[in-house]
């Protein structure tokens, strides 16, 4: 199982200035498969300077959740880190 993508990143507005909030859509290679869909993420940054994620999908889909929201918190890690996020 691996993050292909995660596409048509949108922001949505807040009002905080430490936490940004954000809407896509995933590309996951599940085993025989391949499966789009929406997911919602937050990153909210710490006084320590640490990136916290959360994110949450908005289909469902037919593997376990536990791989899934680890390697979509790695990939979008590593966009914010690379400055790819909106």
């Amino acid at each position: 199982m691996t993050i292909l993508d995660i596409s048509d990143i949108k922001r949505k507005e807040n009002f905080i200035y430490y936490r940004r909030e954000f809407k896509a859509h995933a590309l996951i290679d599940l085993p025989g498969k391949k499966h789009t869909g929406a997911i919602e993420f937050t990153i909210e940054t710490a006084p320590t300077g640490k990136k916290e994620i959360s994110v949450t999908l908005l289909d469902t889909v037919d593997y376990p959740l536990i791989p899934i929201m680890r390697n979509l918190k790695e990939y979008i890690l590593n966009l914010e880190n690379a400055g790819s996020l909106p």
